[in-house]
């Protein structure tokens, strides 16, 4: 590297090129994805989504997923809004992260599917309105590369309104 007059380091050709090659790894590879999202039923998009290879996840209890919570990611984002003074974003005008639609992308080990874990909102709709489960699950599964086969689960845990229960942790 080359040092301007300003003390601003530039690349040469061959230094770029290395740099460039070292990008690749982010490229998104095409392989399946385990991991979490929220969904703005209003606008049909998934956001805050966090995934990683199937392939690369640990299996717990039978079950592979990305090892980030919905709680932690949200209070992260949360207090960037903040800081940033960014009061258009959700993630700033909603302190509670399980009012907003939300799941999380398995993939199971005794069957080798993907499950998707949402809440009852995706049955029941919200406020009234009924979710498009087509629109939704074409959105789950390019976002998440998977195959047309991945099943959907509704379990209370995603409920909105609902997270972590400090009943499951007492001992």
């Amino acid at each position: 590297m080359e040092q301007d007059k300003d003390g601003i380091k530039h690349t040469n050709s061959e230094e770029h090129k290395d740099v460039c090659q070292s990008m690749i790894g982010f490229f998104d590879n095409g392989e399946p994805k385990v991991g979490i999202f929220w969904y703005d039923f209003l606008n049909n998009v998934l956001f805050g989504v966090e995934k990683t290879d199937a392939d690369k996840a640990v299996f717990v209890n039978g079950k592979a997923t990305i090892n980030k919570l919905h709680k932690t990611y949200w209070q992260k984002q949360h207090h960037r809004a903040q800081a940033k003074g960014d009061t258009k974003s959700i993630f700033f005008r909603e302190h509670n992260y399980t009012m907003i639609p939300r799941g999380r992308v398995f993939l199971d080990e005794a069957t080798d599917k993907f499950q998707v874990f949402v809440g009852h909102w995706f049955t029941d709709g919200i406020d009234g309105k009924p979710i498009d489960k087509e629109k939704f699950r074409e959105l789950i599964k390019d976002e998440f590369n998977l195959l047309e086969d991945f099943e959907i689960v509704v379990d209370i845990h995603w409920d909105l309104g609902h997270g972590w229960s400090e009943e499951f942790f007492e001992e």
